[in-house]
C-alpha cells in the first residue's frame, strides 16, 4: 500500500464518477426492477460489476464536464445529487439504528426535536437507495 495524494483536479473528478454512478444506479433500478427485485441488495452486486466496466472511468475531469453537460446537468448539480444521496443514506441508518433501539426509549419510535415537538422516523426515499 502507498500513500497517496490527489490533486484539487482529482478529487473533483472522482466527485463527478461517483454523482455519476448514483443516477446510473437509480436508472438501472428503475429500469430493471422486475429482474433485480429478488436479489440481494436490489442487485446491486449486477450493476457494480457493469459500472467497473464503464469506460467513464477513463475520462478526465474536463471529459467528464462535457460529458455532463451532454446529460444537461451541470457540475454543481451532480454534486448537489450526490450530496443529497449520502444525507439521506446517512438519515437511514441513523433511523435504521434508531427504529432497532425505538429510538428515545418510550417505544414509539418518535423523537423530539429542539422544541419538544415529536416527529416520525419514516423518510420519504426508497432505503434500497442506501446501496
Amino acid at each position: 500500500m502507498a500513500i497517496t495524494f490527489l490533486s484539487k483536479t482529482a478529487k473533483k473528478r472522482s466527485l463527478l464518477i461517483d454523482a455519476l454512478r448514483i443516477l446510473a444506479w437509480e436508472e438501472y433500478k428503475a429500469t430493471n426492477k422486475e429482474e433485480l427485485k429478488d436479489l440481494e441488495y436490489g442487485g446491486y452486486a449486477i450493476f457494480d460489476a457493469e459500472w467497473k466496466v464503464e469506460d467513464i472511468h477513463d475520462k478526465t475531469y474536463e471529459e467528464l464536464l462535457a460529458f455532463a453537460k451532454s446529460l444537461e446537468f451541470s457540475e454543481a448539480e451532480l454534486l448537489g445529487i450526490r450530496s443529497k444521496y449520502y444525507a439521506n443514506k446517512t438519515t437511514a441508518a441513523a433511523g435504521k439504528s434508531n427504529r432497532t433501539s425505538n429510538g428515545n426509549s418510550n417505544g414509539n419510535g418518535n423523537v423530539s426535536n429542539v422544541n419538544g415537538n415529536a416527529y416520525s422516523q419514516q423518510q420519504e426515499y426508497d432505503v434500497e437507495d442506501v446501496f
